[in-house]
C-alpha cells in the first residue's frame, strides 16, 4: 500500500515544504485560461510562453488572487523568491505581491528549515 508522504508531516512542515517548493520555483507566461477543479474547488490558472504551457494553482493563496489574474495578465515568478508580478496591458501597470513582505515573514523565513538548506 502506498501512502503519500504528506501523511508523514505535520501541518506546518506540509506547509513548510509548499512554501519551499514554490520559493524554488521560477515561470513566466501571459494567462491564457483558466478554470475550477471540482476537487476542493481549486483555482487553476493556465500560463503559455513560447508554446510552453504551465498550469499555476495558487492552493495556499486565498480565492481573491485567483480572481484578481485575468486572461491576458503577464505573470512572471522568479527562483528564490515567493513574490509574483502581474502585468496588465490594458491597465499599463504593473501589480508586485511581494509576500516576502508580511509581517513576520523573516522571522518565518529565517526558522524554515525547508528554505534555509
Amino acid at each position: 500500500m502506498n501512502i503519500p508522504d504528506h501523511f508523514f508531516y505535520s501541518q506546518e512542515e506540509f506547509f513548510n515544504n509548499a512554501v519551499k517548493t514554490s520559493y524554488d520555483r521560477t515561470y513566466d507566461g501571459i494567462v491564457k485560461h483558466k478554470y475550477h477543479l471540482k476537487e476542493g474547488n481549486r483555482g487553476i490558472i493556465v500560463i503559455e510562453k513560447s508554446g510552453l504551457k504551465t498550469e499555476l494553482d495558487y492552493i495556499y493563496e486565498k480565492q481573491n488572487l485567483y480572481e484578481l489574474i485575468k486572461i491576458g495578465d503577464t505573470i512572471i515568478k522568479r527562483k528564490r523568491t515567493n513574490s509574483i508580478a502581474i502585468k496588465r496591458n490594458e491597465l499599463d501597470t504593473i501589480i508586485n505581491l511581494k509576500f516576502e513582505n508580511i509581517k513576520g515573514a523573516e522571522l518565518y523565513s529565517e526558522n524554515n528549515k525547508y528554505l534555509n538548506n
